[in-house]
């Protein structure tokens, strides 16, 4: 038994995805264990994306990323990180 997160970015939020990918998930498996919605902050986007920090597009993925609530799913289930 695995578990693994999954960040649902703004655009499924703008575009009323979430509910269609958690149903994904579920379908092949996985149990939601855990859901949370945050607003990323600039330290927890230069953190988690640290290795994109000093590359020309980076503002313009901070912009994105806090253009909208974050969806933080943890999934658990049979090979849950491949699935």
């Amino acid at each position: 038994m695995q578990r693994t997160v999954v960040l649902l970015k703004p655009d499924a939020i703008q575009r009323g995805l979430v509910g269609e990918i958690v149903t994904r998930f579920e379908h092949k498996g996985l149990k939601m264990v855990g859901l949370k919605m945050i607003s990323a902050s600039d330290a927890l986007l230069e953190e988690h994306y640290s290795h994109h920090k000093d590359k020309p597009f980076f503002d313009g993925l901070k912009k994105f990323m806090k253009s909208a609530p974050l969806v933080c799913l943890l999934l658990e289930g049979i090979d849950a990180v491949d699935v």
